[in-house]
């Protein structure tokens, strides 16, 4: 496993040199993020869902064992950002943001280079596996907080259903378990359009981080940040516990994961959905810095 400063040059480094450049296209051309967010959600990151989950070769039971650890660390950290929000008093439209950052967790970009840099190739596989179930979280429940910031409860129900990523992880699931072999164009042209989410997403922070300020907002994403990379891995190793984890990879794989920094995704939906997208701008920036202390330590004790 490398040093805290290979992690930070190899890994964190290029997140913040896509994000670096974007943030200068937008403060000078001052593009409209809006028109990227829509990309990313509903034509790049189904793909991307759909190409993972079609080539994943893992076993049912691991599957199973990462997807449940995942859906429960999100309810259990959207529980404690909602109450940690109302004891700070959010208005609506921050008390959504808060959560979303919390809950959603930058598992691929980031977290997939991560645990292949400490785990080698299996640690990227069970890596894979969590990020493309977080991705299912952040189109729905992620949609749902991200619209009642702004929309009506029927409205925020009904735009989860709007959004193809839960479609496209269905059937990336029946090719997988049906043996299904695609055409070749359309294999290819699935791969192409999902290898588009992860640079769209980055280039769509940097536009964000263009507009945003830290100013007089300093608790709360404090806050945000602290409960993304100190409380949520804490509550992976109970999580993984409970659910009876098989697999030293696995766990570790989990563990980790858990403890990765804000979603870029959160602000995506932000962008996409009315909530405070400069909020989740500025704690994708803070907690991802953060990372490169609290998963070094992360990674020692696991």
């Amino acid at each position: 496993m490398g040093s805290p400063l290979e992690i930070a040059f190899n890994v964190v480094a290029p997140v913040f040199l896509v994000a670096g450049v974007a943030a200068l296209v937008g403060r000078v051309y001052n593009p409209n993020p809006r028109v990227l967010s829509t990309l990313i959600i509903y034509l790049f990151t189904p793909f991307l869902v759909l190409d993972g989950i079609a080539h994943s070769d893992l076993v049912a039971d691991e599957i199973v064992q990462i997807g449940a650890a995942v859906i429960l660390l999100s309810g259990v950290m959207a529980l404690l950002a909602a109450g940690v929000a109302r004891l700070i008093r959010l208005d609506r439209k921050a008390e959504s943001a808060f959560i979303i950052t919390v809950v959603l967790i930058n598992a691929g970009n980031y977290g997939i280079s991560l645990n292949r840099f400490a785990f080698g190739d299996s640690g990227e596989q069970r890596a894979v596996v969590f990020y493309v179930v977080s991705a299912v979280v952040a189109n729905t429940l992620g949609v749902f907080l991200a619209s009642r910031g702004s929309a009506s409860l029927r409205e925020s129900l009904l735009n989860v259903f709007k959004v193809p990523l839960p479609y496209a992880a269905v059937l990336g699931l029946v090719i997988n378990f049906g043996g299904i072999t695609l055409p070749v164009p359309v294999d290819r042209a699935i791969s192409t359009l999902g290898d588009a989410a992860v640079p769209g997403m980055l280039t769509l922070l940097g536009l964000q981080l263009a507009r945003t300020s830290v100013k007089g907002r300093l608790q709360p994403i404090a806050l945000a940040a602290g409960l993304r990379l100190i409380v949520a891995p804490a509550v992976a190793v109970g999580l993984a516990a409970l659910l009876g984890v098989s697999g030293l990879m696995t766990r570790q794989v989990v563990i980790v994961q858990s403890g990765m920094p804000s979603a870029v995704m959160s602000g995506v939906l932000a962008t996409e959905f009315g909530s405070d997208a400069e909020f989740t701008s500025a704690v994708i920036a803070v907690s991802t810095l953060a990372s490169l202390v609290t998963l070094s330590v992360l990674l020692s004790l696991v």
